[in-house]
């Protein structure tokens, strides 16, 4: 409007300057023209005034100092916009947010009697949206101007007002692209927490302003239309888009707004209905047109219209687990009806994809349609425990009103855990078989697997309910052995005592769960050690440390302090010694490696040479067809020490020392890499949970461009579900709650002494006690 009344100036005085008639008569048309289109733009204002005026309000927020800074950048960025806005021809991204937009709002507006109320509530949105595009440009310039307001169609109808709604959207999305991309650029330090912070300033005034008068229904439009052009914009990078959806899609869009009856109000039922419906066609489209699940799940987190008995929604979740998981984690899948099929290989599984998957499972809860349990293994394996416990709350939240809402993933490295497990306790009426149960044991187990024994202590503390006390016990158990093994190393004996109070705690309240008295031994050995002798092995197992690392002061006190005798006479010691050999397989009992034909045979030495390697190896192959192994890490990536063992040979490997150099590497190709490629005599290659021991080696240093250890097609076998085959009834569904020492007991006689389980495999020289463990694992498992 103001540009025609200019234009409409600039013509009346030609005329009165000029004395040419011709021009004069040219002129003359031309300004007929320009009336007839401001007379024209005025009638659209007074058919639209609320929109008018809504536009005129945002307007005046501008300083009016500032209306003279136009420059030649502004102008042209303006002119390319309105162009854009204002050609009928649509851009593929355009033409699919249209798309999208016209089919979620007529399938609620059939009849068409919302015509006037959705017009009304768009034409809002379009403004707020384009205040947004127009302060980022003006970030983009700091001398230009602040709002770059575009040629707006008031008043047409519904389906033009969707397109200008999209159109103004996708607008806006590259303004916000361009302005990341400038103050990136212009930062120092390149990060981009500067970009950010501009970014959600100008979003909060944009759209967060507490003395605005536009109606909440126009807010969330906004935010809606935006986010869908974020998810679909293909010239988005997906750090862009992450950064754009944060600022644009908060946690809950706003309060919920009802009638004098209670009911959800006119805007509210709108809002929700278009919401649910554009969630609806993203998800179904996602994967094909390689949309950002990031932005999809932000916008059912803003919005929160998912839920368990949507089933439409929860059948279009599982399908895009389906994508990203694999068909393995998917039940209504009419051409997989085998229940063993894998699941996609991790490596091959897209995190950027698979994060915000889980978050979408947290929120919509497919559960009829998905493997819950395989899912969160699958989580939790690729490091996304944030996303795997998220998965196991909701499940949770899905059976019982009693949740915990601490994040065990996030738990102060330092607090202990004692406080969750207080939170938790056990429910009689619930039953054993719920989805919470599935997820909650899978979640504990694969930590468990992992060796990750804080992290399984706290999920075990907060899932006590559905894990169940005998995870709970053995998790507790466990992370307090590696504890005390830390502890001993820095010389820190007065931790002890607080852990091995946190057993008898732990014992004491397992007892009473499961009232002790009246189950069989069967039930109380879930892991390695019986639940009933924890107090007194953790004891046994603190004061040895002490012994290996010269502190018998501590000891003695520790000793003193608990009732028990500890003394450093031989002859007690033998004492000890004789009970230890009737109890845990030895290196020199029959059968095992070190008794050959009733002659005792030393322990093996750690490889660390190349040439020693490939001997050692040759005498391996020969000693039987079956090769067990085992292997053992510290903290760092990778594997620490590899077992490999035959009923009556075995052979420890330095990883690292062998990985280090080049003729180490090409060593350990033609021995290790090809025995697990299935390339050597070996017969069969078994280990026990595997899985993580094959996933280090794969992570283990190389000097060399091609990997020592075969990327795929592994020839190892897990011997867990092979027992679990043969004995169906031993150690639970798939051998799930079945540990190598109880398998060792069941099948050969005797238990393993998993000791040296916590110990630290980085050090070298290994101990004796370390050697012999390692060797024995590895043999039990061919054995």
């Amino acid at each position: 409007n103001v540009v025609s009344v200019q234009l409409v100036a600039i013509f009346v005085e030609r005329i009165l300057l000029t004395t040419s008639v011709v021009r004069m008569l040219t002129l003359a048309v031309i300004l007929e023209l320009h009336a007839t289109i401001f007379l024209l733009l005025i009638r659209s204002g007074l058919s639209r005034p609320r929109a008018l005026l809504s536009s005129f309000a945002l307007a005046q927020r501008r300083p009016l100092n500032q209306l003279g800074k136009l420059n030649r950048y502004n102008w042209s960025c303006s002119l390319r916009s309105m162009a854009s806005l204002n050609n009928n021809a649509m851009t593929r991204d355009e033409t699919r947010v249209c798309d999208i937009l016209t089919k979620s709002i007529e399938s609620y507006n059939v009849d068409g009697t919302e015509n006037e109320f959705i017009i009304d509530t768009i034409e809002q949105s379009s403004a707020l949206i384009q205040r947004i595009g127009s302060e980022a440009l003006a970030h983009t310039k700091p001398n230009g101007i602040e709002e770059n307001y575009l040629a707006t169609d008031h008043g047409v109808d519904l389906s033009s007002s969707i397109r200008q709604l999209s159109k103004q959207s996708l607008s806006t999305s590259r303004n916000l692209k361009l302005l990341i991309d400038q103050m990136k650029n212009s930062s120092s330090k390149k990060t981009s927490g500067n970009a950010w912070r501009t970014l959600q300033s100008i979003v909060d005034s944009s759209l967060g302003l507490k003395n605005t008068n536009v109606e909440t229904a126009a807010l969330a439009f906004a935010r809606l239309s935006l986010g869908i052009v974020i998810s679909t914009d293909t010239d988005v990078s997906i750090a862009q888009q992450k950064m754009i959806a944060s600022a644009i899609l908060p946690n809950s869009i706003y309060e919920r707004e009802t009638d004098k009856s209670g009911k959800d109000s006119r805007r509210e039922r709108l809002i929700k209905f278009v919401a649910r419906d554009c969630l609806l066609h993203l998800l179904r489209t996602a994967i094909e047109e390689d949309d950002s699940i990031d932005c999809i799940a932000r916008i059912e987190t803003a919005f929160g219209v998912g839920n368990e008995e949507d089933e439409e929604l929860c059948s279009a979740v599982a399908t895009v687990v389906k994508d990203v998981f694999g068909s393995g984690c998917y039940y209504n899948d009419p051409e997989n009806d085998d229940e063993n099929e894998s699941c996609v290989s991790e490596l091959d599984i897209n995190k950027d994809k698979a994060s915000p998957t889980m978050a979408l499972v947290a929120q919509c809860r497919p559960w009829k349609f998905i493997k819950t349990d395989q899912l969160v293994r699958i989580a939790a394996a690729l490091d996304l425990w944030y996303s795997a416990e998220l998965v196991c709350d909701a499940s949770v939240a899905s059976v019982t009103s009693h949740t915990n809402n601490v994040m065990a993933t996030n738990y102060p490295k330092l607090e202990s855990s004692d406080s969750i497990s207080k939170q938790s306790s056990i429910d009689s009426s619930l039953r054993q078989d719920t989805i919470a149960h599935l997820a909650t044991k899978a979640l504990i187990d694969t930590a468990l697997d992992l060796r990750l024994y804080r992290r399984a202590d706290l999920f075990a503390s907060k899932f006590y309910t559905f894990g169940g006390p005998e995870r709970f016990a053995e998790a507790r158990f466990l992370h307090a052995c590696d504890t005390i093994t830390k502890v001993v190393k820095r010389k820190q004996p007065q931790i002890i005592e607080k852990q091995i109070a946190r057993i008898d705690e732990c014992v004491e309240r397992v007892r009473v769960d499961l009232n002790l008295s009246d189950v069989d031994e069967q039930k109380i050995e879930i892991g390695e050690v019986p639940i009933e002798t924890m107090p007194q092995y953790i004891r046994d197992f603190a004061l040895r440390r002490l012994r290996s690392s010269n502190m018998s002061v501590a000891a003695l006190r520790l000793a003193n302090l608990w009732g028990m005798n500890y003394e450093e006479d031989p002859v007690v010691l033998a004492e000890e010694e004789k009970r230890r050999q009737l109890t845990y397989v030895q290196w020199t009992d029959v059968g095992s490696p070190g008794n050959n034909a009733g002659k005792s045979q030393p322990l093996p030495d750690l490889l660390s040479e190349a040439e020693e390697l490939v001997e050692e190896f040759k005498v391996l192959l020969q000693s039987g067809g079956t090769v067990g192994f085992d292997a053992e890490w510290g903290e760092d990536d990778g594997v620490a020490v590899l077992q490999l063992s035959t009923v009556s040979h075995s052979i420890l490997l330095d990883i690292p020392a062998l990985s280090s150099n080049d003729k180490g590497c090409k060593a350990l190709q033609a021995t290790v890499g090809q025995l697990f490629a299935g390339l050597t005599r070996a017969r069969y290659v078994i280990g026990f949970g595997c899985k993580e021991d094959i996933k280090r080696l794969r992570e283990s240093p190389c000097s060399r461009s091609v990997h020592w250890f075969p990327r795929n097609n592994c020839a190892a076998r897990d011997l867990r579900p092979l027992i679990a085959e043969a004995s169906p009834n031993f150690g639970g569904k798939g051998g799930q709650h079945l540990g190598l020492s109880r398998s060792t007991e069941s099948f050969l006689g005797k238990q393993l002494d998993k000791a040296e389980q916590c110990s630290d495999w980085c050090q070298r020289p290994l101990s004796i006690e370390q050697r012999e463990y390692a060797a024995l694992d590895a043999w039990a498992c061919a054995a």
